[in-house]
């Protein structure tokens, strides 16, 4: 699948996805949101934590270098 297409089924703005790494920030900046979300509705923290553990690590994944 390419990127088009993957912005296409998503509903994301193609100019938000350039790359690989943008998808990354995507689905952190996605994550991040339902954690707010999920704290306001007093999710479980168990549930919020491995939400946010989710987000660090795309997070670490799009931050990090081949080596």
């Amino acid at each position: 699948m390419t990127l088009d297409q993957i912005a296409r089924k998503y509903g994301i703005n193609r100019n938000s996805l350039n790359a690989k790494d943008d998808a990354l920030k995507v689905g952190l900046t996605s994550i991040q949101d339902l954690v707010k979300q999920m704290q306001q509705r007093n999710v479980p923290k168990d549930i919020i934590e491995n939400t946010k553990k989710l987000g660090e690590f795309l997070y670490d994944v799009s931050q990090s270098t081949i080596g």
